[in-house]
């Protein structure tokens, strides 16, 4: 095991590397402890609470749903329509904190716990991150993101996805709503944006210009829309997040939305750039479920090849077959 556990500081507990990591290497294999459907009642989290081991007894409370049973108490005591659900918030208060806290919700929309991954503390600049495995959404595989020392501690963006292009203030409203801290991280920590921070959001600014871009001109009847400026815009977007500190993390779902743009603006050299970046990228990370992702795609473009060399308009079928992600 190349990790351990310990205490780390306000955070509470975290994941420390036991011995100097490679960007890539696989640190830790997960399996769910605690697999609860997203529609679960808090009996039913209570249930399955019950089954986890001693050692996931160090996941930290989230106090904001003690601050909802206070803030509960106080409406009830004003509002006689909801007094009879206080009691059920407060009889289930501290299982439900440990979970919502720690839960990891999995691609077959299962919130889990992980004796290991749920753990993991937030940073807005990660050195790991998490994927499912390809056989089992309920596996999770931990991997360094860049080069990790011993000694240093695991850290994951909990809003990779949705936040991945937020500026600061925004981002930290997010966690708070949904987590119940600031972060400190070194994008975030100070009040006024050193240099480094400063280019961070201003990257950001212009990748969210370009997205605004490419919505405008999607806005419109297909048969009117201008694929090869969606990627050409697509393309600039790319340069942009390959400079972004987490942009490892982030290219793989960029490069693969380049890559169908650029089948719609039948652009092979595009397109042929675009598969070996992203190829590339799946190597030195090593994520066999972004492999598989890859040779799907690549299997599909070879089935519309013809198309593509014939230089034709794309119909409907092929403009829904090669969706991209926004």
């Amino acid at each position: 095991m190349s990790v351990t556990v310990r205490h780390i500081g306000e955070a509470g507990h975290g994941l420390v590397a036991l011995k100097d990591i490679k960007v890539g290497e696989l640190i830790v294999r997960d399996t769910a402890g605690t697999a609860i459907p997203g529609n679960e009642t808090g009996e039913g989290i209570v249930r399955q609470l019950k089954r986890i081991r001693s050692a996931q007894k160090e996941l930290i409370r989230k106090d904001g749903f003690h601050e909802l049973y206070d803030e509960s108490m106080e409406d009830a005591s004003r509002d006689s329509k909801i007094h009879f659900k206080v009691p059920r918030i407060a009889k289930f208060c501290d299982e439900i904190s440990i979970f919502f806290n720690n839960d990891i919700e999995t691609d077959d929309c299962f919130r889990c716990l992980l004796l290991y991954l749920s753990l993991l503390n937030h940073s807005c600049d990660p050195n790991s991150f998490w994927t499912g495995t390809v056989n089992n959404p309920r596996q999770l595989e931990l991997r360094a993101a860049k080069d990790i020392e011993e000694g240093e501690e695991m850290t994951v963006n909990y809003i990779l996805v949705e936040g991945r292009f937020s500026d600061r203030p925004t981002r930290q409203v997010r966690l708070m709503e949904g987590w119940r801290f600031y972060c400190k991280c070194s994008l975030c920590q100070g009040e006024n944006l050193n240099i480094h921070q400063q280019k961070q959001e201003i990257l950001k600014q212009e990748i969210n210009i370009l997205q605004s871009d490419m919505i405008s001109e999607c806005d419109q009847n297909p048969a009117t829309v201008s694929w090869a400026r969606l990627c050409t815009l697509q393309s600039e977007l790319v340069e942009l997040v390959g400079q972004l500190s987490c942009g490892q993390l982030l290219l793989g779902r960029e490069l693969k939305s380049l890559a169908n743009l650029a089948q719609l603006a039948r652009r092979d050299d595009i397109l042929d750039n675009t598969l070996n970046s992203w190829d590339l990228i799946i190597q030195e990370l090593g994520v066999e479920r972004w492999r598989r992702e890859y040779n799907f795609l690549v299997e599909k473009l070879r089935k519309w090849t013809l198309k593509r060399k014939k230089k034709d308009n794309p119909n409907d079928e092929e403009i829904r077959q090669f969706l991209w992600l926004m």
